[in-house]
Protein backbone atom coordinates (compact mmCIF):
# COMPACT_ATOMS: atom_id res chain seq x y z
CA UNK A 1 0.00 0.00 0.00
CA UNK A 2 1.37 3.39 -0.93
CA UNK A 3 2.07 5.99 1.72
CA UNK A 4 -0.70 8.55 2.32
CA UNK A 5 1.97 11.18 1.54
CA UNK A 6 2.70 9.85 -1.92
CA UNK A 7 1.90 12.43 -4.59
CA UNK A 8 0.82 15.06 -2.08
CA UNK A 9 1.69 18.70 -2.66
CA UNK A 10 2.69 20.60 0.46
CA UNK A 11 3.40 24.30 0.96
CA UNK A 12 5.55 25.43 3.92
CA UNK A 13 5.65 29.09 5.00
CA UNK A 14 8.12 30.69 7.42
CA UNK A 15 10.51 33.63 7.29
CA UNK A 16 13.50 31.57 8.48
CA UNK A 17 15.11 29.92 5.40
CA UNK A 18 17.06 27.37 7.47
CA UNK A 19 13.87 26.07 9.07
CA UNK A 20 12.15 25.83 5.70
CA UNK A 21 15.01 23.76 4.30
CA UNK A 22 14.97 21.48 7.36
CA UNK A 23 11.25 20.70 7.09
CA UNK A 24 11.52 20.34 3.33
CA UNK A 25 14.30 17.78 3.80
CA UNK A 26 12.05 15.79 6.15
CA UNK A 27 9.37 15.48 3.46
CA UNK A 28 10.84 15.83 -0.03
CA UNK A 29 11.50 12.12 -0.59
CA UNK A 30 8.03 11.13 0.58
CA UNK A 31 5.70 13.64 -1.12
CA UNK A 32 4.91 14.62 -4.67
CA UNK A 33 6.03 18.23 -4.21
CA UNK A 34 7.24 20.30 -1.26
CA UNK A 35 7.23 24.06 -1.92
CA UNK A 36 8.63 26.66 0.48
CA UNK A 37 7.80 30.33 0.87
CA UNK A 38 9.43 33.00 3.06
CA UNK A 39 6.55 35.48 2.69
CA UNK A 40 3.15 34.74 4.32
CA UNK A 41 1.37 37.14 1.96
CA UNK A 42 2.93 35.47 -1.07
CA UNK A 43 2.01 32.09 0.38
CA UNK A 44 -1.64 33.15 0.55
CA UNK A 45 -1.54 33.97 -3.16
CA UNK A 46 0.13 30.66 -3.93
CA UNK A 47 -2.61 28.82 -2.08
CA UNK A 48 -5.11 30.16 -4.58
CA UNK A 49 -2.98 29.56 -7.65
CA UNK A 50 -1.15 26.32 -6.80
CA UNK A 51 -3.87 24.66 -4.67
CA UNK A 52 -1.59 22.44 -2.53
CA UNK A 53 -2.96 19.58 -0.44
CA UNK A 54 -1.66 20.86 2.91
CA UNK A 55 -0.18 24.01 4.43
CA UNK A 56 2.49 24.10 7.15
CA UNK A 57 2.96 27.44 8.91
CA UNK A 58 4.87 28.71 11.91
CA UNK A 59 3.44 30.96 14.61
CA UNK A 60 5.79 33.96 14.69
CA UNK A 61 6.66 35.71 11.43
CA UNK A 62 7.45 39.40 10.88
CA UNK A 63 5.21 40.02 7.88
CA UNK A 64 2.12 38.21 9.14
CA UNK A 65 1.60 35.95 12.18
CA UNK A 66 0.57 32.32 11.87
CA UNK A 67 -2.88 32.89 13.38
CA UNK A 68 -3.52 35.69 10.87
CA UNK A 69 -2.46 33.37 8.05
CA UNK A 70 -4.98 30.76 9.23
CA UNK A 71 -7.79 33.32 9.49
CA UNK A 72 -7.13 34.58 5.96
CA UNK A 73 -6.96 31.04 4.55
CA UNK A 74 -10.33 30.20 6.08
CA UNK A 75 -11.63 33.59 4.98
CA UNK A 76 -10.86 32.59 1.39
CA UNK A 77 -13.25 29.68 1.86
CA UNK A 78 -10.44 27.12 1.82
CA UNK A 79 -10.75 23.97 3.94
CA UNK A 80 -7.13 22.90 3.28
CA UNK A 81 -5.55 21.03 6.23
CA UNK A 82 -3.19 23.31 8.16
CA UNK A 83 -0.37 22.25 10.47
CA UNK A 84 1.23 24.79 12.82
CA UNK A 85 4.80 24.36 14.10
CA UNK A 86 6.24 26.69 16.72
CA UNK A 87 9.05 27.00 19.20
CA UNK A 88 7.38 29.75 21.21
CA UNK A 89 4.02 28.21 21.93
CA UNK A 90 2.30 27.34 25.17
CA UNK A 91 -0.93 25.67 26.18
CA UNK A 92 -3.00 28.75 25.32
CA UNK A 93 -1.37 28.89 21.89
CA UNK A 94 -2.23 25.25 21.23
CA UNK A 95 -5.83 25.79 22.30
CA UNK A 96 -6.17 28.88 20.09
CA UNK A 97 -4.70 27.02 17.12
CA UNK A 98 -7.21 24.22 17.61
CA UNK A 99 -10.04 26.72 17.94
CA UNK A 100 -9.10 28.25 14.59
CA UNK A 101 -9.31 24.87 12.89
CA UNK A 102 -5.73 23.66 12.48
CA UNK A 103 -5.43 19.95 11.76
CA UNK A 104 -2.41 19.52 14.04
CA UNK A 105 -0.06 21.51 16.26
CA UNK A 106 3.59 20.61 16.86
CA UNK A 107 6.30 22.12 19.03
CA UNK A 108 9.94 22.43 17.94
CA UNK A 109 12.12 20.50 17.56
CA UNK A 110 10.17 18.25 15.21
CA UNK A 111 11.71 14.97 14.14
CA UNK A 112 11.27 13.73 10.58
CA UNK A 113 9.47 10.57 11.75
CA UNK A 114 6.99 12.45 13.90
CA UNK A 115 6.22 15.03 11.23
CA UNK A 116 5.60 12.38 8.58
CA UNK A 117 3.44 10.36 10.97
CA UNK A 118 1.29 13.40 11.77
CA UNK A 119 0.81 14.25 8.09
CA UNK A 120 0.04 10.65 7.20
CA UNK A 121 -2.68 10.65 9.87
CA UNK A 122 -4.26 13.76 8.34
CA UNK A 123 -4.30 12.35 4.81
CA UNK A 124 -5.44 8.91 5.98
CA UNK A 125 -8.43 10.54 7.67
CA UNK A 126 -9.29 12.23 4.37
CA UNK A 127 -9.43 8.84 2.65
CA UNK A 128 -11.97 7.44 5.09
CA UNK A 129 -15.70 7.80 4.41
CA UNK A 130 -17.13 10.81 6.20
CA UNK A 131 -18.52 8.84 9.14
CA UNK A 132 -16.99 10.18 12.37
CA UNK A 133 -16.76 8.07 15.52
CA UNK A 134 -20.07 7.12 17.09
CA UNK A 135 -20.84 8.31 20.59
CA UNK A 136 -20.20 4.78 21.82
CA UNK A 137 -16.60 5.16 20.67
CA UNK A 138 -16.14 8.27 22.80
CA UNK A 139 -14.80 6.11 25.60
CA UNK A 140 -16.13 7.07 29.02
CA UNK A 141 -17.21 5.53 32.28
CA UNK A 142 -18.08 8.89 33.76
CA UNK A 143 -21.76 9.19 34.78
CA UNK A 144 -22.08 12.71 33.37
CA UNK A 145 -20.76 11.60 29.97
CA UNK A 146 -22.95 8.48 29.97
CA UNK A 147 -25.95 10.71 30.61
CA UNK A 148 -24.97 12.85 27.62
CA UNK A 149 -24.57 9.75 25.45
CA UNK A 150 -28.10 8.69 26.42
CA UNK A 151 -29.45 12.16 25.61
CA UNK A 152 -27.87 12.13 22.15
CA UNK A 153 -30.23 9.37 20.98
CA UNK A 154 -33.30 11.17 22.26
CA UNK A 155 -32.23 14.55 20.89
CA UNK A 156 -31.39 13.07 17.50
CA UNK A 157 -34.98 11.97 16.91
CA UNK A 158 -36.26 15.54 17.17
CA UNK A 159 -35.70 18.64 15.05
CA UNK A 160 -35.05 20.86 18.08
CA UNK A 161 -32.03 23.13 18.08
CA UNK A 162 -29.15 22.02 20.26
CA UNK A 163 -26.56 24.14 22.04
CA UNK A 164 -23.41 22.24 23.04
CA UNK A 165 -21.30 23.86 25.73
CA UNK A 166 -17.84 22.85 26.85
CA UNK A 167 -14.20 23.80 26.88
CA UNK A 168 -12.03 23.42 23.79
CA UNK A 169 -11.11 19.79 23.20
CA UNK A 170 -14.02 18.17 25.07
CA UNK A 171 -15.64 16.67 21.95
CA UNK A 172 -18.37 19.13 20.97
CA UNK A 173 -17.95 18.42 17.25
CA UNK A 174 -18.19 14.66 17.83
CA UNK A 175 -21.42 15.07 19.76
CA UNK A 176 -22.89 17.26 17.00
CA UNK A 177 -21.91 14.70 14.38
CA UNK A 178 -23.37 11.88 16.48
CA UNK A 179 -26.71 13.71 16.77
CA UNK A 180 -26.79 14.12 12.99
CA UNK A 181 -25.79 10.50 12.33
CA UNK A 182 -28.62 9.20 14.52
CA UNK A 183 -31.24 11.57 13.16
CA UNK A 184 -33.67 11.12 10.24
CA UNK A 185 -31.42 13.64 8.45
CA UNK A 186 -28.44 11.28 8.49
CA UNK A 187 -28.47 10.88 4.69
CA UNK A 188 -28.40 14.65 4.20
CA UNK A 189 -25.25 16.82 4.50
CA UNK A 190 -23.54 17.63 7.79
CA UNK A 191 -21.98 21.06 7.24
CA UNK A 192 -19.62 22.60 9.78
CA UNK A 193 -18.68 26.27 10.12
CA UNK A 194 -15.99 27.42 12.54
CA UNK A 195 -17.18 30.95 13.33
CA UNK A 196 -13.90 31.83 15.05
CA UNK A 197 -11.73 30.97 12.05
CA UNK A 198 -13.51 33.19 9.51
CA UNK A 199 -13.06 36.99 9.57
CA UNK A 200 -16.16 38.94 10.56
CA UNK A 201 -16.51 40.64 7.18
CA UNK A 202 -16.61 37.27 5.39
CA UNK A 203 -18.68 35.17 7.81
CA UNK A 204 -21.99 36.48 6.45
CA UNK A 205 -21.00 35.41 2.95
CA UNK A 206 -19.80 32.05 4.29
CA UNK A 207 -23.18 31.36 5.89
CA UNK A 208 -25.59 32.82 3.35
CA UNK A 209 -23.56 32.99 0.13
CA UNK A 210 -23.22 36.02 -2.15
CA UNK A 211 -24.08 37.20 -5.62
CA UNK A 212 -21.51 38.15 -8.20
CA UNK A 213 -20.31 41.72 -7.63
CA UNK A 214 -21.73 41.89 -4.09
CA UNK A 215 -18.39 43.18 -2.83
CA UNK A 216 -14.80 43.57 -3.98
CA UNK A 217 -13.46 40.17 -4.98
CA UNK A 218 -16.89 38.58 -5.46
CA UNK A 219 -16.26 37.54 -9.06
CA UNK A 220 -18.78 34.68 -9.02
CA UNK A 221 -21.95 33.70 -7.21
CA UNK A 222 -21.20 31.60 -4.16
CA UNK A 223 -23.47 29.13 -2.39
CA UNK A 224 -23.54 29.60 1.39
CA UNK A 225 -23.42 26.96 4.07
CA UNK A 226 -27.16 27.14 4.77
CA UNK A 227 -27.82 26.19 1.14
CA UNK A 228 -25.13 23.48 1.25
CA UNK A 229 -26.74 21.93 4.32
CA UNK A 230 -30.08 21.60 2.53
CA UNK A 231 -32.33 19.47 4.73
CA UNK A 232 -29.35 18.25 6.73
CA UNK A 233 -27.55 19.73 9.74
CA UNK A 234 -25.61 22.98 10.00
CA UNK A 235 -23.11 22.93 12.88
CA UNK A 236 -22.04 26.42 13.99
CA UNK A 237 -18.91 25.89 16.07
CA UNK A 238 -17.57 28.70 18.30
CA UNK A 239 -20.79 30.66 17.83
CA UNK A 240 -19.81 32.85 20.78
CA UNK A 241 -17.27 34.56 18.49
CA UNK A 242 -19.92 35.72 16.01
CA UNK A 243 -20.36 39.50 15.61
CA UNK A 244 -23.63 41.28 16.47
CA UNK A 245 -24.24 42.04 12.80
CA UNK A 246 -24.10 38.39 11.75
CA UNK A 247 -26.02 37.36 14.87
CA UNK A 248 -28.91 39.56 13.71
CA UNK A 249 -29.01 37.89 10.30
CA UNK A 250 -28.77 34.42 11.88
CA UNK A 251 -31.69 35.28 14.17
CA UNK A 252 -33.85 36.01 11.13
CA UNK A 253 -33.14 32.54 9.73
CA UNK A 254 -33.89 30.84 13.03
CA UNK A 255 -37.16 32.75 13.38
CA UNK A 256 -38.58 32.08 9.93
CA UNK A 257 -36.08 30.02 8.00
CA UNK A 258 -35.65 32.81 5.42
CA UNK A 259 -32.43 34.43 4.22
CA UNK A 260 -30.88 36.13 1.19
CA UNK A 261 -27.45 35.93 -0.35
CA UNK A 262 -25.22 38.94 0.23
CA UNK A 263 -25.98 41.41 -2.58
CA UNK A 264 -29.06 39.47 -3.64
CA UNK A 265 -32.79 40.21 -3.46
CA UNK A 266 -34.21 36.69 -3.76
CA UNK A 267 -35.53 35.17 -0.52
CA UNK A 268 -34.37 31.61 0.12
CA UNK A 269 -35.80 29.10 2.58
CA UNK A 270 -33.60 27.02 4.88
CA UNK A 271 -34.65 23.54 5.96
CA UNK A 272 -31.47 22.78 7.89
CA UNK A 273 -31.35 21.87 11.54
CA UNK A 274 -28.98 24.14 13.45
CA UNK A 275 -26.65 22.83 16.15
CA UNK A 276 -24.38 25.39 17.80
CA UNK A 277 -21.39 25.03 20.11
CA UNK A 278 -19.19 27.34 22.14
CA UNK A 279 -16.64 27.30 24.93
CA UNK A 280 -18.19 30.46 26.40
CA UNK A 281 -20.98 30.81 28.96
CA UNK A 282 -23.53 32.21 26.51
CA UNK A 283 -26.08 33.06 29.16
CA UNK A 284 -23.54 35.17 31.01
CA UNK A 285 -22.41 36.70 27.71
CA UNK A 286 -26.03 37.61 26.92
CA UNK A 287 -26.59 39.10 30.38
CA UNK A 288 -23.42 41.19 29.94
CA UNK A 289 -24.59 42.44 26.54
CA UNK A 290 -21.84 40.67 24.60
CA UNK A 291 -24.24 38.26 22.86
CA UNK A 292 -27.79 38.85 21.65
CA UNK A 293 -30.20 37.60 24.29
CA UNK A 294 -32.94 36.87 21.72
CA UNK A 295 -30.52 34.72 19.71
CA UNK A 296 -29.35 32.92 22.84
CA UNK A 297 -32.93 31.91 23.69
CA UNK A 298 -33.50 30.75 20.09
CA UNK A 299 -30.46 28.48 20.38
CA UNK A 300 -31.07 27.48 23.99
CA UNK A 301 -33.74 24.87 23.30
CA UNK A 302 -31.78 21.77 24.32
CA UNK A 303 -28.40 22.26 25.96
CA UNK A 304 -25.69 19.62 26.41
CA UNK A 305 -22.77 20.59 28.64
CA UNK A 306 -19.63 18.45 28.24
CA UNK A 307 -17.46 18.19 31.38
CA UNK A 308 -13.73 18.95 31.08
CA UNK A 309 -11.35 16.02 31.39
CA UNK A 310 -10.07 17.21 34.79
CA UNK A 311 -13.57 16.54 36.19
CA UNK A 312 -13.64 12.97 34.93
CA UNK A 313 -10.15 11.77 35.73
CA UNK A 314 -11.34 8.16 35.89
CA UNK A 315 -11.60 8.29 32.09
CA UNK A 316 -7.94 9.21 31.61
CA UNK A 317 -6.58 5.60 31.70
CA UNK A 318 -9.37 4.41 29.40
CA UNK A 319 -8.73 7.18 26.90
CA UNK A 320 -4.96 6.74 27.07
CA UNK A 321 -5.29 3.03 26.28
CA UNK A 322 -7.82 3.70 23.51
CA UNK A 323 -5.60 6.27 21.80
CA UNK A 324 -2.46 4.16 22.22
CA UNK A 325 -4.07 1.21 20.41
CA UNK A 326 -5.42 3.53 17.75
CA UNK A 327 -2.09 5.20 16.96
CA UNK A 328 0.36 2.35 17.57
CA UNK A 329 -0.69 0.56 14.40
CA UNK A 330 1.60 -2.37 13.64
CA UNK A 331 4.27 -1.35 16.15
CA UNK A 332 4.88 -3.84 18.96
CA UNK A 333 5.64 -1.14 21.51
CA UNK A 334 4.66 0.61 23.65
CA UNK A 335 2.06 -1.71 25.15
CA UNK A 336 0.80 0.61 27.87
CA UNK A 337 1.48 2.97 30.76
CA UNK A 338 2.91 2.11 34.17
CA UNK A 339 0.65 2.73 37.20
CA UNK A 340 2.87 5.64 38.24
CA UNK A 341 2.46 7.26 34.82
CA UNK A 342 -1.32 6.86 34.95
CA UNK A 343 -1.44 8.49 38.38
CA UNK A 344 0.46 11.47 36.99
CA UNK A 345 -1.85 11.68 33.98
CA UNK A 346 -4.91 11.61 36.22
CA UNK A 347 -3.55 14.37 38.44
CA UNK A 348 -2.73 16.68 35.51
CA UNK A 349 -5.19 19.49 34.77
CA UNK A 350 -5.51 18.90 30.96
CA UNK A 351 -6.23 22.48 29.81
CA UNK A 352 -6.58 21.11 26.27
CA UNK A 353 -8.85 18.30 27.49
CA UNK A 354 -9.24 15.06 25.51
CA UNK A 355 -7.55 16.52 22.44
CA UNK A 356 -4.42 17.33 24.45
CA UNK A 357 -4.32 13.78 25.83
CA UNK A 358 -4.83 12.38 22.33
CA UNK A 359 -1.85 14.31 20.94
CA UNK A 360 0.36 13.28 23.86
CA UNK A 361 -0.46 9.59 23.42
CA UNK A 362 0.03 9.82 19.66
CA UNK A 363 3.53 11.18 20.24
CA UNK A 364 4.35 8.22 22.48
CA UNK A 365 2.84 5.75 19.99
CA UNK A 366 5.11 7.09 17.25
CA UNK A 367 8.36 7.72 19.13
CA UNK A 368 8.47 5.57 22.29
CA UNK A 369 10.54 2.40 21.81
CA UNK A 370 10.23 0.72 25.23
CA UNK A 371 7.50 -1.70 26.34
CA UNK A 372 5.91 0.68 28.83
CA UNK A 373 5.56 4.43 29.21
CA UNK A 374 6.79 5.41 32.67
CA UNK A 375 6.18 8.57 34.69
CA UNK A 376 9.71 9.73 33.89
CA UNK A 377 8.83 9.72 30.17
CA UNK A 378 6.06 12.28 30.61
CA UNK A 379 6.58 15.93 29.60
CA UNK A 380 8.16 18.18 32.19
CA UNK A 381 5.04 20.34 32.54
CA UNK A 382 3.04 17.28 33.64
CA UNK A 383 5.73 16.16 36.09
CA UNK A 384 5.97 19.62 37.62
CA UNK A 385 2.22 19.94 38.07
CA UNK A 386 1.58 16.44 39.36
CA UNK A 387 4.19 15.82 42.05
CA UNK A 388 2.22 13.79 44.59
CA UNK A 389 0.60 10.44 45.13
CA UNK A 390 1.99 7.25 43.65
CA UNK A 391 0.74 3.69 44.24
CA UNK A 392 3.33 3.31 47.00
CA UNK A 393 1.56 6.13 48.90
CA UNK A 394 -1.40 3.83 49.47
CA UNK A 395 0.56 2.17 52.27
CA UNK A 396 1.10 5.48 54.06
CA UNK A 397 -1.90 7.25 55.67
CA UNK A 398 0.20 10.39 56.06
CA UNK A 399 1.01 10.43 52.35
CA UNK A 400 -2.63 9.84 51.43
CA UNK A 401 -3.69 12.94 53.33
CA UNK A 402 -1.59 15.05 50.97
CA UNK A 403 -4.06 14.43 48.17
CA UNK A 404 -7.82 14.63 47.69
CA UNK A 405 -10.22 11.88 48.74
CA UNK A 406 -10.68 10.86 45.10
CA UNK A 407 -6.90 10.59 44.62
CA UNK A 408 -6.53 8.55 47.80
CA UNK A 409 -9.33 6.22 46.70
CA UNK A 410 -7.68 5.74 43.31
CA UNK A 411 -4.30 4.99 44.86
CA UNK A 412 -5.79 2.47 47.33
CA UNK A 413 -7.82 0.74 44.62
CA UNK A 414 -4.74 0.40 42.42
CA UNK A 415 -2.67 -0.94 45.31
CA UNK A 416 -5.38 -3.51 46.13
CA UNK A 417 -5.59 -4.73 42.54
CA UNK A 418 -1.79 -4.90 42.28
CA UNK A 419 -1.53 -7.01 45.45
CA UNK A 420 -4.44 -9.26 44.45
CA UNK A 421 -2.88 -10.04 41.07
CA UNK A 422 0.47 -10.61 42.74
CA UNK A 423 -1.03 -13.13 45.18
CA UNK A 424 -2.89 -15.00 42.44
CA UNK A 425 0.05 -14.74 39.98
CA UNK A 426 -2.08 -12.97 37.44
CA UNK A 427 -5.04 -15.37 37.62
CA UNK A 428 -7.90 -12.99 36.85
CA UNK A 429 -10.68 -15.40 37.84
CA UNK A 430 -9.08 -16.14 41.23
CA UNK A 431 -8.34 -12.47 41.85
CA UNK A 432 -11.93 -11.52 40.98
CA UNK A 433 -13.31 -14.13 43.42
CA UNK A 434 -10.97 -12.85 46.11
CA UNK A 435 -12.22 -9.30 45.48
CA UNK A 436 -15.87 -10.39 45.53
CA UNK A 437 -16.45 -9.07 42.01
CA UNK A 438 -17.56 -10.65 38.76
CA UNK A 439 -14.71 -11.20 36.34
CA UNK A 440 -15.80 -8.61 33.76
CA UNK A 441 -16.02 -5.87 36.39
CA UNK A 442 -12.66 -6.85 37.84
CA UNK A 443 -11.10 -6.90 34.37
CA UNK A 444 -12.38 -3.38 33.65
CA UNK A 445 -10.83 -2.13 36.89
CA UNK A 446 -7.51 -3.76 36.03
CA UNK A 447 -7.51 -2.17 32.59
CA UNK A 448 -8.48 1.23 33.99
CA UNK A 449 -5.44 1.20 36.25
CA UNK A 450 -3.09 0.08 33.49
CA UNK A 451 -2.16 -3.24 35.09
CA UNK A 452 -1.06 -6.21 32.96
CA UNK A 453 -1.99 -9.59 34.51
CA UNK A 454 0.75 -11.28 32.44
CA UNK A 455 3.42 -9.41 34.35
CA UNK A 456 2.36 -11.18 37.57
CA UNK A 457 2.50 -14.72 36.18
Amino acid sequence: MSSPLAGRRILIVDDVPAFLQEIRAHLKDHCGEVAICTSPLRALRRLRSDQPDLLITTLVMKELGGFDVIRRVRGQGSSIPIVMITGRGNEKTAIEATRLGVSDYLEKPVSADELRARLEKIFTAQRRPPTPPAVGEMVSEDPAMKSIFDMVGAVARSDSRVLILGETGTGKQLIAQAIHDRSPRCHEPFVEVNCAAIPENLLESELFGHERGAFTGATDRRTGRFEEAGAGTLFLDEIGEMSFNVQSKLLRVLQGGKFSRVGGSATLQSQARVIAATNRDLQREAEAGRFRADLFYRLHVITLTLPPLRRRTGDVPLLAEFFLKQFRGNRATPTGFTPEALVRLQRYGWPGNVRELEHLVERFAVLHDRPEIDAADLPEKILQETGGLTPADAASPTALLRGTLAEARTACERAYLHQSLKQTRGNMAAAARQAGLDRSHFFRLVRRHGLDPRSFA
